[in-house]
Order: structure tokens, then C-alpha cells, then sequence
């Protein structure tokens, strides 16, 4: 029942009482008071009503202002307006600039995990300074250097020597940072991963020893070869490592769990070189077997290289698609991976020794994905080359004067700085000696032009 019909009855019975007695016919009903509803607000036309009055002040207003006020009003406004232009403008550039950048980053990963990015380097490097180079040597490798590795960040340079001693070097100070004695055997070969949490060395047994690449504490022992592992390399941002060695076989590790993965067989004597880049590809120099061999991993499959009856020593990637190769016969070769033949020969790159001995190519060095590579002998020279002809020939560059075994070259990712492990004997053998050398590493700056 409504409020409206309970207050009406109400008010009757209270009439009844007041009249009792009073003929019902004399009673007027009582009128019910009247109940107005709520007037709904349109709030359209308020709001009209409010924005009439606005005007109307604002027009009131602009009778009072002068016309120095004026304008006064109107250029604020018209800087007002510029400002918000000019921001929406650098906010809309900051997300082109962002957009960009994550395309650019992008591409240049993907050309960086293809091998197809090719960094134009050679017409850059206009010489060497040999006076502000950095002498690395500590008491303990008291023998020749054999091998080198320098982290992904360039900060720190790893070298390995015949005395058996591991040696982590801060390339920024010149300081010794760690150490590791692989017992009184000589360092073969070391590779550290992209983030330097493991450092693999070939310590000149069977077996391969793990370190802590900040620490240089041991943490595992991969077995599994059954005679000396000559070379370790790294799959670039990864943790599967290669090997290989003088029982002729390569093998495949994974060191996120620390177990073998399989064998690759094929070569028919003591394999002297391994490298890899980002793919699942190895390439491998097989010395005395005269063949060079390009694994795929996942396909199990190899391309045998055998153009040449040479005696391959050294072999390093360029891109995914070229490598370089170092002979005992003294020869440097630009290879590609679809050719059987090299791109290019260079015969004798480091001279003779006398008539009919040319000078052992002992290591190959390259700047990767870019035109620049280096070769070592002992004929006392570092000899820098750049590719040519659309990286289909070798031409020399420099040549920069070094006394001793070159038994290892390394470049900072940056081209700035040239590393070589010098030695008064070659990192395989005490064939012979060159006094007059020292035994030490060499950090040599390069001379980048804009």
C-alpha cells in the first residue's frame, strides 16, 4: 500500500471521530494533499544554460580587455598550441626512435646469427702502434704461450702455456685476475662461453677440464677421448661445446648438463684444428690426412675438403660461409663452404725459411663476419690481410714486426686491439728454438679510422 493511500485513510477516521454524530451525509470527504513528483533535469539543456552563461561572462569580458590584452591572449594561446604540437611531435619520435631501434637490433641479430652480416673493416685499419702495445707475462708460464681466447665482452683475455698454467688476465688494467695449473701438461687449447660462466681447456691429455670462467676453479672432467684433445671451441651463445683430437675423432658436448652428446668420425689422422660460429657447424683441419672437413651437426653429415695436398695446421671461420686455413706448406687459403677448390691462395705467405723450407703457418687469426685476417709464423712478422673482390681474395694490409713462434691470434670484437701468444717454440713441438724471442702476450692497438 502507498504512502499516499495509508495517509488518506488516516485522515478519514480522524474526520469520522470529529463529527461523531453528525449525519455522514454533511461530511465533505477531506481532499488528499497533493503530491508534486520530482521535475526530471534535462542535463543537456543545463549544460547549455551553464555554457550560455560562460559566454555571456567571457563576452563581457572581452568587451573590458584592451586590444594591448588582447593581444597579449591570443599569443599565449598560439604558444600554448605550439607547445602541445612540438610534444606530440618528440613523443611520436621517441617511439619511431624505439620502433627503429628494436628493428635494427633485430635485423642485425639475425644477419650476426646468420653469418650474413659483414662488417667493412679493412679500408678503416690504417696502421698499428707497437709502441703503446701491452706486454702480458707472469713468472709461473715460464714456457711458450700456446693458445689465447678473449671473452665475448672483451674484458678479459684467457692464455694457456707449455708449463701447464691457465692465466685470466683483466685486459683493462693489465692485471692477473686467476690462475689454474693443469698439473705439468701443456695447454693445447681454451674456450670460454659468452657469459664466461664455463672455460673449457684441452690441458694436454685425454680429458677436458672445466673451469669457473670468473674463479677459475675446476668444476667437471669431460671423458671420453681416447688420446690427447688437441682443440675446444664453444658454439657462439651457446653451451654446447666441440672438441677434437688426436685419436681422429670430433665430439659433441652439451655443458648445461655436463654429458657427451656423440662422435663425428671421418678424418684419418690427428685433427690440429676445430672452430665453430652461431650455426650447429664445425669446421676442422685434419693435419696429415690433408683434408678439410665442415660438419653438420644435426644432419650428421660432412663436406670433405681435399683440393689441396697440404698439410692443413690452423683453420678459422670468417662468416658461416668462409673459412681460412694455415698449412705447413706456408700457404694461407680463403675458402667457401659451397667450393671444393679455395677462393684464394696465397703460396709462401710468410716467406722461406731457406730454399725448399717455407715458414709453418702456426696460426690464423680473424676479425668475424668482417674483411680482416691475420696469419703467424716465425718468420717474424704478424701478417694482417684483407679480403678483397667482394671477399673473394686475399690482399696484404700489414705487416707488423713480432720475434718468435706466433702460436695464436686474437682480435677484440671491436677491431681495436690485435692479441698474439708469442714463444720461443712452436705450440706443438721443441723442433727448434729462437732465442731472441720472449715468451709473452702482446695486446697491440690498431689504428680504426672514422
Amino acid at each position: 500500500m502507498s504512502l499516499f493511500k495509508v495517509g488518506r485513510k488516516q485522515n478519514e477516521k480522524l474526520n469520522l471521530k470529529r463529527t461523531k454524530g453528525t449525519s455522514t451525509a454533511n461530511i465533505k470527504p477531506t481532499k488528499a494533499p497533493r503530491i508534486e513528483e520530482e521535475e526530471e533535469i534535462d542535463s543537456e539543456e543545463e549544460l547549455e544554460k551553464q555554457q550560455n552563461k560562460y559566454t555571456e561572462v567571457e563576452d563581457e569580458t572581452a568587451a573590458l580587455e584592451t586590444t594591448q590584452d588582447k593581444r597579449i591572449r591570443l599569443a599565449k594561446q598560439y604558444l600554448r598550441h605550439v607547445q602541445e604540437q612540438e610534444q606530440e611531435r618528440e613523443e611520436h619520435e621517441d617511439e619511431g626512435d624505439v620502433t627503429r631501434g628494436m628493428a635494427r637490433s633485430l635485423r642485425e641479430s639475425y644477419l650476426g646469427s646468420t653469418g650474413k652480416k659483414h662488417r667493412v673493416l679493412a679500408s678503416k685499419l690504417t696502421g698499428y702502434d707497437l709502441d703503446k702495445a701491452t706486454t702480458l707475462h707472469w713468472k709461473m708460464q715460464r714456457l711458450s704461450p700456446t693458445c689465447c681466447t678473449v671473452s665475448e665482452n672483451n674484458a678479459f683475455l684467457y692464455v694457456g702455456c707449455k708449463s701447464g698454467w691457465i692465466v685470466r688476465w683483466d685486459l683493462k688494467s693489465g692485471k692477473r685476475t686467476g690462475s689454474f695449473h693443469a698439473k705439468n701438461h701443456s695447454v693445447q687449447s681454451l674456450t670460454v662461453s659468452h657469459d664466461m660462466k664455463y672455460l673449457a681447456a684441452a690441458d694436454g691429455t685425454e680429458e677436458i677440464k672445466v673451469l669457473d670462467g670468473t674463479s677459475l676453479v675446476q668444476l667437471n672432467t669431460l671423458k671420453g677421448h681416447s688420446k690427447t684433445v688437441t682443440g675446444v671451441v664453444f658454439r657462439k651463445g651457446t653451451y654446447q661445446l666441440y672438441s677434437c683430437s688426436a685419436d681422429r675423432t670430433v665430439k659433441v658436448w652439451s655443458l648445461d648438463e655436463m654429458v657427451y652428446i656423440e662422435t663425428l668420425y671421418g678424418h684419418q689422422a690427428q685433427v690440429s684444428g676445430i672452430d665453430a660460429l652461431g650455426l650447429e657447424r664445425i669446421v676442422t683441419s685434419g693435419g696429415m690426412d690433408q683434408t678439410i672437413r665442415i660438419w653438420k651437426v644435426p644432419e650428421e653429415t660432412q663436406l670433405v675438403y681435399n683440393a689441396l695436398n697440404e698439410d692443413f695446421a690452423a683453420v678459422k671461420f670468417v662468416s658461416n660461409e668462409l673459412f681460412v686455413t694455415g698449412s705447413v706448406e706456408g700457404s694461407v687459403c680463403l675458402w667457401s663452404c659451397g667450393k671444393k677448390k679455395p677462393l684464394h691462395r696465397i703460396a709462401l705467405a710468410h716467406g722461406q725459411e731457406d730454399d725448399g723450407h717455407p715458414n709453418w703457418i702456426t696460426s690464423v687469426g680473424v676479425l668475424a663476419n668482417s674483411d680482416v685476417i691475420a696469419s703467424g709464423s716465425c718468420d717474424g712478422f704478424v701478417r694482417v690481410w684483407k679480403l678483397g673482390n667482394k671477399r673473394r681474395s686475399i690482399e696484404p694490409l700489414m705487416s707488423i714486426p713480432v720475434v718468435g713462434f706466433i702460436n695464436a691470434i686474437e682480435f677484440t670484437s671491436d677491431g681495436q686491439f690485435l692479441i698474439v701468444a708469442v714463444g720461443q717454440e712452436h705450440r706443438l713441438g721443441r723442433w727448434w728454438t729462437l732465442r731472441n724471442a720472449k715468451n709473452r702476450i702482446l695486446m697491440i692497438p690498431l689504428s680504426l679510422a672514422d
